[in-house]
């Protein structure tokens, strides 16, 4: 009887929007990728009408900086947080090599596109599971401004444990003075380098997305 009972008011509550949020992590972003598609990995100021146009600006702010860097023997490269793939095929293509994309959302692997130099991986939180060293390249673009706690700890070192030595750790994040949200916290560009004691990292640039600071740091693993 009390289970029945438990029932009917979860039942009552989710129309009311009484309900738990969900949770940060997997299950926050597999519901926001169901609610808003695609359009779910930019600001959600953006209509749906704008994914692509939103894309295609941040590969004119990016793609150059990452270009300079590149040395030209890089083979692999790791889209960590990949989403919809939007730019692991791109990745692929600038190094002339192989891209992994890799996220924890089934949702956006299945809408990623494809390409015979391309794989996309499920992944848990935390865990990246490729060898040790053996990624040129790791682009991770607004996607740790996501995470907090252990999961945050856990991404950083893996991502330093995947990336070769003098591998290039390419990192975009949101660095707006202004309140965390509950599933996204605003870091100063300080604090995103101080993640990552064995690579060098370096801010590059920044631009703004709705009036938002987006910042650009990069830098090769030690």
């Amino acid at each position: 009887m009390r289970s029945l009972v438990g029932k009917v008011l979860r039942g009552w509550a989710r129309p009311l929007g009484l309900a738990r949020a969900p949770r940060p992590g997997r299950q926050y972003w597999e519901r926001r990728a169901r609610d808003f598609g695609l359009r779910s990995v930019l600001n959600l100021g953006h209509p749906e009408s704008e994914y692509q146009a939103v894309t295609e600006t941040q590969r004119r702010e990016l793609f150059p900086h990452l270009k300079r860097l590149l040395r030209g023997d890089e083979k692999l490269a790791l889209d960590f947080g990949c989403g919809p793939g939007r730019f692991t095929r791109d990745l692929a293509e600038l190094i002339g090599g192989r891209a992994v994309g890799l996220d924890i959302v089934p949702r956006y692997l299945d809408a990623a596109p494809r390409d015979s130099r391309v794989d996309y991986q499920l992944m848990r939180e935390g865990s990246i599971a490729v060898p040790d060293r053996c990624a040129d390249v790791v682009w991770v673009c607004l996607v740790l401004g996501g995470l907090d706690g252990t999961t945050l700890t856990r991404s950083a070192l893996e991502i330093a444990r995947v990336l070769a030595p003098g591998g290039l750790l390419f990192l975009v994040e949101n660095t707006s003075r202004m309140p965390d949200s509950p599933h996204w916290k605003f870091r100063p560009v300080d604090e995103y380098l101080a993640m990552f004691p064995s690579i060098a990292l370096e801010p590059l640039h920044e631009y703004d997305d709705l009036g938002e600071t987006i910042s650009v740091m990069a830098g090769r693993r030690r």
